[in-house]
């Protein structure tokens, strides 16, 4: 083999190797996840370019929102980042009328004072839209703001605290006032909330895990009934 050839062998491998790693960075598809692709949704979908790709991959994507007082407009955000002016209005309308993925709405600031508002301006999109509400889940840290989405027919979800093991006897007041809501945690706190609250419905994120060391704690959750989605990241081409 020539100099030349041999270069040439090693820019061909180089360039196989950086394909690989881009199709490995932007494929939705996992090894991890393999089998329970059903309940795996796109993680922060806050724009209506991503959120179109992740519709051709996945049943259902969580998004951010934040409600402006000033304005009484929910808008599709995670701060800090600036917001990019796209509210849930518009965000809404880019999705088929007929084809109604599942959302998971994490609402940043609701809370007791706004959350009548809130719940009545969803209610209008949603209304506007004829989407089912069953397939859309409510998710905020204040739990005392649920119950009205949950009379509706919202799927909820208590946001548990960053320690779930240092505030049990709280969480545990709370889902027995509330039994028909879930909890949402990271996997993180997944083997923790599983022993205590082994039959309550959850909501899991894994959005930085190790591949080899966490693989069975992974396949764990994603085989357990009472979990019924897990985020994941997913980044849009």
């Amino acid at each position: 083999m020539t100099k030349g050839t041999k270069i040439k062998v090693v820019i061909g491998s180089l360039c196989l190797l950086l394909i690989l790693a881009m199709v490995y960075r932007y494929n939705p598809y996992r090894f991890s996840f393999l089998g329970h692709y059903d309940k795996i949704w796109a993680h922060r979908v806050n724009d209506t370019a991503k959120l179109a790709s992740a519709l051709d991959h996945f049943e259902g994507v969580e998004l951010d929102l934040v409600f402006l007082e000033n304005t009484g407009v929910l808008d599709v955000n995670h701060p800090p980042a600036p917001s990019n002016g796209l509210t849930f209005e518009v965000y809404l309308s880019r999705i088929e009328t007929g084809k109604y993925p599942y959302l998971w709405l994490d609402i940043k600031n609701l809370n007791s004072e706004n959350s009548k508002v809130i719940f009545d301006r969803l209610q209008a999109l949603f209304k506007n839209k004829s989407y089912p509400l069953h397939k859309v889940l409510v998710e905020t840290r204040y739990p005392d703001t649920l119950p009205v989405f949950t009379e509706a027919g919202y799927k909820t979800s208590y946001y548990l605290p960053s320690n779930p093991s240092e505030h049990i006897p709280k969480i545990d007041s709370i889902l027995r006032v509330q039994p028909t809501i879930g909890i949402s945690t990271t996997y993180k706190n997944y083997t923790t909330v599983a022993k205590i609250f082994p039959k309550k419905t959850k909501y899991i994120w894994i959005l930085n895990h190790n591949k080899l060391i966490e693989h069975r704690l992974v396949r764990s959750i994603l085989k357990d009934t009472t979990v019924k989605v897990v985020l994941v990241p997913y980044r849009s081409i």
